[in-house]
């Protein structure tokens, strides 16, 4: 879950960066939907979703290696 919400946060804001620096405005002044900066977006949103889990499985295996001491078993 965590993941989709980072996906979708860095989609966004690569989306509205993409449109900042190239603005979809034609010479006539018309907006129109530029399908480039939306597929830029999307890629860069999986790749981030991709960062995240491989950060995330990361952080599950370091707390796995480390031994807290309520796992030990009562006497």
């Amino acid at each position: 879950m965590r993941n989709l919400v980072v996906m979708v946060f860095f989609t966004l804001a690569s989306y509205n960066i993409a449109d900042y620096i190239s603005a979809p405005v034609t010479e006539d002044r018309y907006r129109y939907m530029p399908v480039g900066n939306l597929m830029k977006s999307i890629i860069c949103g999986f790749i981030s979703a991709v960062v995240a889990f491989l950060v995330s499985v990361k952080a599950l295996k370091q707390r796995k290696k480390i031994k807290y001491p309520f796992d030990r078993p009562l006497r």
